[in-house]
């Protein structure tokens, strides 16, 4: 896996450094020097995005969630995010740590596994659904743009799908337990996984009890990400106000449907680094806007990233401090008590 990350960073690195060639940087200098005061205001629109994740992700823990309100969810679910970003591990590196902090708050794991399990899959058809949308929007927003670039983005939105649509089938039909058994007849099942099969058989019982029992859940979670989506092409239309190039509302929606097609077609790559960054000046391209306006995007974009990765980190740091204060609290007490 970090082989296969290197490979593909020093390829889009590559790519991206063809690119930045093109840019006019003077220009861009001054763009920022005229709206670099209202950069604070481009952090607003993912923050609500956040929070109708946050809301949708609250949705799928029916009533098993006894957390003290739903900001700590809030925090909890920024803090796996930025581990899924920043580690190599294929934008899953943060889920361990979103589950442990359930299971502090008195969630079993079976529910806090079964909720992020879903809520990625609602994920993945979000952000397809979202695609689609920006796609659809194409003729109205940018006639001009080629029809080759249409196609193209039609393909990957259809690759995505795909992948979404596959992994809500594979969680309906026991997945852990098809695993251990297939393992098996490979004669690769590894013991720590063999022994746990009892509990991950009643992990593939409650998915299937969510799908079965849940899915008008499910489905208003899905709209509540849609919403949040939303909010990602505002943030693109404030942007380009700061970048002194005001565009319409439907070729933000646009452009940030397709920016977003890349950076997740990008996955395994930390942080889309690269992929995202040079797929954003292509866009910029094909909607005839210039490298330097792409380039502009992406730095913006990447300022507001680093804020609430930033956020997310120092989240998982004092999570990880609180849980060693009451580990070594629990074990001063034993200690006392043997006493």
């Amino acid at each position: 896996m970090r082989r296969l990350n290197l490979i593909l960073l020093a390829i889009a690195a590559i790519a991206l450094a063809v690119m930045l060639k093109r840019v006019d940087w003077p220009s861009l200098a001054l763009s920022f020097s005229r709206g670099w005061r209202y950069l604070p205001v481009l952090l607003i629109p993912y923050g609500v995005t956040s929070l109708c994740w946050t809301v949708s992700w609250r949705l799928l823990l029916i009533d098993t969630y006894r957390g003290s309100s739903l900001g700590r969810l809030f925090f909890v679910r920024l803090g796996g995010e930025s581990l899924n970003q920043l580690t190599p591990t294929a934008s899953l590196g943060g889920e361990p740590f979103k589950a442990s902090c359930l299971y502090s708050c008195g969630v079993a794991w079976q529910d806090a596994t079964v909720s992020l399990l879903v809520h990625k899959a609602l994920m993945v058809l979000s952000l397809v659904c979202y695609i689609f949308l920006g796609i659809a929007l194409i003729p109205v927003a940018m006639p001009s743009l080629s029809p080759r670039l249409a196609l193209s983005c039609c393909l990957g939105a259809l690759l995505l799908a795909t992948a979404g649509a596959s992994f809500v089938v594979v969680q309906r039909r026991s997945p852990c337990t098809s695993l251990i058994r297939t393992l098996r007849r490979w004669g690769m099942c590894p013991a720590f996984l063999g022994s746990r099969e009892a509990e991950l058989a009643t992990l593939d019982s409650a998915l299937r009890n969510f799908y079965r029992e849940h899915g008008g859940a499910g489905c208003l979670a899905l709209l509540v990400f849609l919403v949040g989506w939303l909010f990602q092409a505002a943030e693109v239309y404030l942007i380009f106000s700061l970048l002194g190039h005001p565009i319409g509302f439907g070729t933000a929606l646009c452009l940030d449907a397709l920016s977003q097609l890349i950076a997740g077609l990008g996955f395994m790559v930390p942080a889309s680094i690269g992929v995202q960054d040079g797929g954003n000046i292509m866009l910029s391209l094909g909607f005839n806007m210039g490298p330097t306006l792409g380039a502009g995007f992406s730095i913006l974009r990447r300022f507001r990233e680093a804020f609430w990765l930033l956020l997310g980190l120092v989240v998982v740091a004092c999570e990880k401090k609180g849980t060693r204060l009451k580990e070594d609290s629990k074990a001063g007490a034993a200690g006392k008590g043997g006493g």
